[in-house]
């Protein structure tokens, strides 16, 4: 059996996470023609975002896409302290499920023009 280092696993793990930076900025911009930010801008923020997510920890595949594709329409939201607040507070929910919560605050919020 082949063991790695901890500094491989860490390298694995930046790979994963910048392939799939990669396949979300290009899924984005496909479904959301009016994403136009310049690749070098959109990429890091993505990046940002994802590093962020994984201290919460967002596990779930669609939660981590979920978490880009809010930072793509709303740039630094989890950054904002009552967002970050209600990301980390411990309610019982995994952070997954406060994030889905969240995100459907967002939509009904933009449904009703607030």
């Amino acid at each position: 059996m082949m063991t790695l280092s901890q500094e491989q696993c860490q390298t694995s793990a930046q790979m994963e996470d910048d392939e799939f930076v990669n396949d979300m900025a290009k899924r984005i911009k496909t479904r959301y023609p009016a994403v136009n930010i310049p690749d070098d801008i959109f990429k890091p923020r993505l990046r940002e975002a994802l590093s962020y997510a994984n201290t919460l920890p967002i596990t779930q595949l669609n939660a981590r896409r979920d978490f880009l594709m809010l930072e793509a329409f709303y740039p630094g939201y989890y950054r904002k302290p009552e967002i970050e607040k209600w990301l980390k507070t411990p309610n019982g929910d995994s952070p997954d499920q406060r994030l889905e919560d969240f995100k459907h605050v967002l939509m009904n919020r933009e449904r009703r023009g607030l």
